[in-house]
């Protein structure tokens, strides 16, 4: 576990990107259209305890050792681990992939709740975007609707210094808050 009780969170917020609260000795952090308050005790998200998935990464995006903003090339997870990731697909891609016509249909409303642009597609889809998960660690997303010939896809791949910030369990963490976080905007929304 990583200790924050100890941390300098002035030393930390500009190399990550947070904003640092010199009265209250805390970071404020955004991550995928939320604020997380940093503090000694802990993480906090709308006044209470972040939940552990969240926290994770946030804690690994803390302590990580990365420094410089790179976006290109995109990632694949595999890719930034040096290994295979045979749930990330289950756990990520695949449970976005049955609402791929409803988040198109209602990109406007949804993309702005976390932090999220079209973008150009690099492979053809039918809407691409890119998402501000963390100040200085980004996601790609390409979406493909069903056709007549092919199912509905969804690939999520990372920025080129997503490794300098997360460790490969904290990738695969990132991808799934974002998954939850979008499916729950879509529930809302």
């Amino acid at each position: 576990m990583k200790d924050l009780a100890h941390a300098s969170f002035a030393e930390m917020a500009e190399r990550i990107g947070a904003l640092y609260n010199e009265e209250q000795d805390t970071l404020l952090l955004p991550m995928l259209g939320q604020e997380y308050v940093i503090r000694h005790d802990g993480i906090l998200l709308r006044g209470q305890k972040a939940p552990e998935a969240h926290a994770s990464v946030l804690l690994e995006y803390l302590f990580s050792r990365g420094t410089t903003f790179t976006v290109s090339p995109w990632r694949a997870i595999g890719e930034l681990a040096g290994t295979g990731f045979p749930d990330f697909r289950k756990k990520t891609e695949l449970p976005i992939t049955q609402y791929v016509a409803e988040i198109i249909a209602r990109a406007k409303t949804l993309l702005p709740l976390f932090d999220a642009r079209m973008s150009p597609s690099l492979t053809g889809s039918d809407m691409a975007i890119i998402v501000h998960a963390l100040p200085k660690v980004y996601l790609h997303v390409e979406m493909a609707q069903e056709n007549q010939d092919f199912p509905a896809e969804v690939w999520i791949l990372f920025s080129n210094n997503a490794r300098d910030f997360l460790n490969a369990v904290a990738l695969q963490g990132l991808a799934e808050v974002f998954k939850d976080r979008l499916l729950s905007l879509l529930r809302i929304y």
